[in-house]
């Protein structure tokens, strides 16, 4: 997918701990809004990679109704995502990126 401008940052969300994860002491997770008629949700993992890591079952599209209503075990990132979105979509794009907390 190819923007013709670049998206608006909307989130940025920075997670320091010394056990975040095993050889890392951090993340840092940058959110922006893409706005599209239609495209493939795709990272670069290959369908064999996803496979295997425990992490990260595969890609799909939500809707804002899905994860408001979600009950199940799955989590999404950021937690309170419903709640970040229906923000964004009722009040628009904030004139800086919103800092997350944890």
């Amino acid at each position: 997918m190819v923007t013709a401008v670049d998206p608006p940052h909307v989130w940025h969300r920075v997670v320091l701990a010394a056990d975040h994860a095993p050889g890392f002491d951090g993340i840092v997770n940058d959110y922006f809004l893409v706005r599209v008629t239609r495209f493939e949700p795709r990272g670069e993992f290959t369908d064999d990679q996803l496979a295997v890591d425990e992490h990260l079952a595969g890609f799909r599209w939500w809707q804002l109704s899905e994860i408001s209503e979600y009950t199940g075990p799955d989590l999404f990132s950021p937690r309170d995502l419903a709640t970040l979105l229906t923000d964004l979509l009722t009040c628009g794009i904030p004139a800086e990126p919103l800092a997350l907390g944890l």
